[in-house]
């Protein structure tokens, strides 16, 4: 069994950015409140929230792999489980968003595994404490299951140097 969730460097981010902005444009809001100027740092205050309650959310996410029943799953607060069976995957596609820095690459940035089966999908940021098991773990399944992978998912799988038996031939589109 391998669990992993999200470490405080994940969530401290969000509330770093949310809490300050919260109080800054609730304050402006409450100033320019008699004017309709006061809808645009209403809007941005909607925002800060939203990355508040965010913060507080990943905080409770869990992900889950059981070798032995084959799935994953996700739990957290306030929203239903979601589980995907290892053994019928669909979809493993592992998605590099980039960093701050234009140029860097390798294991720096956020990278998203995108996992799919065909009752649900799951959606794993690179900012899961064991991020890298689970990309394993996903990936191996989808060479277990036979399945073509992105180019795309090679290079991120690479640049992230996961050993999950990947190889060219199984890259969906031809070199």
């Amino acid at each position: 069994m391998l669990e992993s969730r999200y470490g405080p460097r994940a969530w401290v981010s969000d509330a770093v950015l949310g809490v300050p902005g919260a109080l800054l444009l609730g304050l402006w809001s409450v100033v320019l409140l008699p004017s309709l100027w006061a809808v645009l740092p209403g809007i941005g205050l909607a925002g800060s929230l939203y990355l508040v309650g965010r913060a507080l959310w990943l905080g409770t996410v869990i992900y889950r792999i059981d070798q032995a029943a084959g799935t994953l799953t996700r739990r957290a607060a306030l929203v239903a489980d979601k589980q995907v069976s290892l053994a019928t995957i669909r979809r493993a596609d592992l998605h590099y968003l980039g960093t701050l820095l234009r140029g860097a690459r390798g294991k720096s940035g956020l990278f998203v595994l995108h996992v799919g089966d065909a009752k649900g999908q799951l959606r794993i940021e690179s900012k899961v404490e064991a991020f890298h098991p689970l990309a394993n773990a996903v990936l191996a399944a989808n060479v277990a299951a036979g399945l073509p992978i992105s180019l795309a998912t090679y290079d991120n799988a690479q640049a992230l140097e996961l050993d999950a038996g990947l190889k060219t031939e199984m890259i969906s589109r031809p070199l």
